[in-house]
């Protein structure tokens, strides 16, 4: 009988992975899932979901979870969770619904001009920005970890919200149209002009994180806290920094949302907080050494539209999305740890 080296089996599969070039194939894993996962569905389902007509609807669906989670990956990029960003959605859409109509009295023949739509989302935005900075005021200021301190002010945020208001609020149509209008009023391109809002957004981002100072302190602080401190980086204040970003992008994100559905809702946001979180561990794990980055997180939002959207068309029972969405993030938890470690042989 021949004699196995046990011992020597990590050091034959270290030395197989680094002949198939390791961190190339790590960091392209998820991309490599995506394209397996359309062929998947393709092949079972080719004459629905290979139409332009569900392509347009996967990427119009993109746009909503690729802003809350962009702004929730700069957060991240510092080593901070935000549990809030659900609360947030919920409390945008209201602010911005409550500016358009104080009286939350549906009159159609009264309709908002831009420049009222404008106040709206820039309303929006800002109680993101202040539920934001309050948030990285806690962490910071108080010391208390961001799971907990966010979890806490998500909750509040439950609590302004049936104080505002105990019924769902409908949105005017000409609000709507900031979601739901069409643009270029292509026959052939029929994307919403919510998708565009997330392209700029997430071009913004990207732009930030990598070609302005306050984006490198960004990722100094998430490289190494105590190195970047060290350096001379105020690293409370750029921790305040990100956590506005993301508060920002949820109630833009809650805004849009209320435009998009015809209604804002105080449970509005629930779902994307799995999602959201979702999206950025699977990112995490593409392109950059474990790294969470803007670009990757888009891949993640577009990896879980296609599922959705296949999970669909296969005919599939509706708690098969939650469960997938569960499963994907745990795989993108563990996974970004096994490539870290993978990244570094």
């Amino acid at each position: 009988m021949t004699n196995v080296d046990v011992g020597r089996a990590p050091i034959l599969f270290k030395s197989f992975w680094q002949s198939l070039d390791a961190p190339l194939i790590a960091r392209w894993a998820s991309v490599f899932v995506l394209i397996v996962e359309i062929a998947f569905f393709g092949v079972f389902r080719f004459d629905k979901f290979f139409t332009a007509n569900n392509w347009f609807i996967i990427i119009n669906n993109t746009a909503l979870l690729g802003i809350v989670a962009g702004g929730l990956t700069i957060a991240l990029v510092v080593g901070d969770f935000d549990l809030s960003i659900a609360g947030t959605i919920g409390l945008g859409g209201v602010v911005a619904v409550k500016v358009i109509d104080p009286d939350s009295i549906r009159d159609i023949t009264m309709e908002p001009n831009n420049w009222k739509i404008l106040a709206a989302l820039l309303a929006a935005v800002l109680i993101g920005a202040i539920i934001g900075t309050i948030n990285g005021i806690i962490v910071t200021g108080f010391g208390i970890n961001a799971f907990v301190a966010t979890l806490g002010t998500g909750a509040i945020l439950v609590g302004v919200h049936r104080w505002q208001t105990d019924r769902d609020l409908p949105t005017r149509n000409r609000f709507q149209e900031i979601a739901n209008s069409e643009w270029p009023d292509f026959h052939f391109l029929r994307l919403r002009m919510m998708v565009w809002i997330m392209a700029g957004i997430l071009l913004l981002l990207t732009f930030v994180l990598s070609r302005t100072v306050a984006g490198r302190r960004i990722d100094a602080i998430g490289g190494n806290t105590v190195a970047a401190h060290l350096a001379g980086i105020r690293v409370s204040r750029y921790r305040v920094l990100a956590f506005a970003i993301s508060g920002m992008c949820a109630a833009t994100t809650g805004a849009l949302l209320a435009a998009r559905t015809s209604v804002a809702s105080t449970t509005a946001g629930n779902p994307f907080l799995l999602e959201a979180f979702t999206a950025c561990f699977l990112g995490a794990v593409t392109f950059r050494n474990a790294e969470f980055n803007i670009l990757g997180t888009f891949i993640g939002v577009l990896f879980l539209k296609v599922t959705f959207s296949g999970i669909a068309l296969m005919g599939w029972p509706n708690y098969w999305p939650p469960i997938a969405t569960g499963g994907i993030l745990i795989l993108a938890m563990s996974s970004s740890g096994l490539v870290k470690k993978l990244l570094n042989q």
